[in-house]
């Protein structure tokens, strides 16, 4: 007899081309409940800044989300400034690239997997075919995973960093979601580090609420939070949440 299981997940996911399935290889039906518990606010950048980018154009731009994508071409439109065209650009996995293409930029760049290893992995064999190395220019969320551009900085590459965005909690998370609801779900599947800070501050995430992230920096962040047992959706990829499903 085959079971109804529900899965929450922190976020909106419907444009992100990763696709929910709809039962699991038992064929249990498998019920998804997004909720968004994070808002998003785009920084000021000093005109100043950006004109002096368009005079002495980055090699790379890499864009490390959709949301950095979405806020940087805002950012251009409102300031009048033209993308360069001999800037190359890189995306931290398919998804992004998707909302690059849609924001007219062209993808030269992303990885085989989603994720910051593995961006890093091929991005550094790419640019072990080149004596000298790029300038590269990171818009980000203020506050957001460094691996990258630390990265890149150790390889000898000059990295602008940009803030363009900053994470917030959202103020009507209780609204959508209880604690019976965390107990009750199949598992409750967190996105970032931040989604965690949101949930965890106004719930208990601890057993019996079943726990799953979309990669190892949120299963740490988890982890530090004294949550055990946290399951890893295998290669971010949300066809395979049978694998860790009970």
């Amino acid at each position: 007899m085959s079971l109804k299981k529900k899965i929450i997940i922190t976020g909106e996911h419907n444009d992100s081309g990763n696709r929910y399935p709809a039962s699991d290889k038992d064929g249990n039906t498998l019920l998804w409940q997004e909720v968004p518990v994070l808002d998003f606010e785009r920084l000021p950048i000093e005109s100043s800044l950006l004109k002096s980018l368009a005079i002495k154009p980055f090699d790379w731009i890499i864009f490390t989300s959709v949301r950095a994508v979405r806020f940087w071409s805002e950012i251009l439109l409102e300031e009048g400034v033209d993308f360069p065209v001999e800037t190359q650009v890189a995306c931290i996995g398919e998804t992004t690239a998707h909302a690059a293409q849609m924001d007219g930029f062209t993808p030269d760049f992303f990885p085989t997997e989603p994720g910051s290893e593995k961006f890093l992995e091929e991005f550094e064999e790419l640019l072990s075919n080149r004596t000298d190395k790029p300038r590269v220019l990171i818009p980000a969320s203020i506050g957001g995973r460094t691996m990258i551009s630390d990265r890149l900085r150790e390889l000898g590459c000059e990295v602008e960093r940009l803030s363009v965005y900053k994470t917030m909690p959202r103020q009507d998370i209780q609204s959508h979601l209880s604690q019976k609801d965390l107990e009750d779900a199949a598992l409750v599947l967190f996105t970032s580090p931040s989604s965690v800070d949101a949930v965890s501050n106004l719930f208990d995430i601890q057993a019996p609420v079943k726990v799953g992230s979309m990669g190892s920096f949120t299963q740490e962040h988890l982890e530090k939070k004294g949550v055990s047992d946290v399951l890893i959706l295998p290669e971010g990829d949300f066809q395979k949440v049978g694998e860790i499903l009970c």
